[in-house]
């Protein structure tokens, strides 16, 4: 049983396993990064690493949900630019979204199977949270696009799904050819600009 935390303990030591985390999972992936790595290098027994995360799954997503955080704050503030049409700018802002996405190592070793394993491990209202703050977070960047005069069409839902799916698609960059995903994604991305955005 580990040994109990002070407050001010118990903050340093999360800071640590989520930095340690972060480059763990950046270089090895979910699957290759194991407890044992993580406790040794934020010097915690491993009984301890419990005291925090409830698995290596959870500390991931909490890892992701960091990077988010800052990742939405762009895309909520991404600047349009009044010389292009209102489709022009949306098309900007989903293809600098996917180009940030896949630009963070996190994401370098997050293939089907990692995704698959992750979504195995970690609990069902744990996904569904974080699946409801990605819908929360469309329809606030959906109205902030509408206060600035864009017409967007569908319910937000509907237009987070169609987000997800682009992201979705971008997993599977490796099930195309070369030549073929650039070209694939660009179509993808000019249709789902033309059905939810207006003028």
């Amino acid at each position: 049983m580990p040994r109990g935390f002070s407050e001010k303990e118990k903050t340093v030591i999360r800071d640590k396993l989520l930095e340690k985390g972060r480059e763990f999972f950046m270089t090895c992936g979910i699957r290759k990064t194991n407890v044992e790595d993580l406790t040794r290098a934020a010097g915690i027994s491993k009984g301890a690493f419990y005291v925090f995360f409830d698995s290596k799954e959870e500390l991931f997503l909490e890892v992701i949900e960091q990077f988010e955080a800052e990742y939405r704050a762009g895309l909520y503030d991404f600047p349009i630019d009044r010389r292009r049409s209102p489709r022009q700018n949306f098309k900007r802002m989903l293809r600098t979204a996917l180009t940030e996405w896949s630009k963070n190592p996190l994401f370098s070793k997050l293939d089907q199977s990692e995704l698959a394993a992750l979504m195995r491990k970690l609990p069902e209202e744990r996904i569904q949270a974080h699946a409801r703050s990605d819908d929360v977070f469309v329809a606030q960047l959906v109205e902030r696009w509408k206060d600035q005069g864009v017409k967007i069409e569908g319910e937000p839902v509907g237009v987070s799904g169609l987000m997800k799916a682009l992201f979705f698609v971008s997993l599977h960059k490796d099930d195309f050819s070369q030549d073929a995903y650039p070209q694939t994604i660009e179509l993808l991305i000019d249709l789902v600009v033309a059905y939810l955005v207006k003028g």
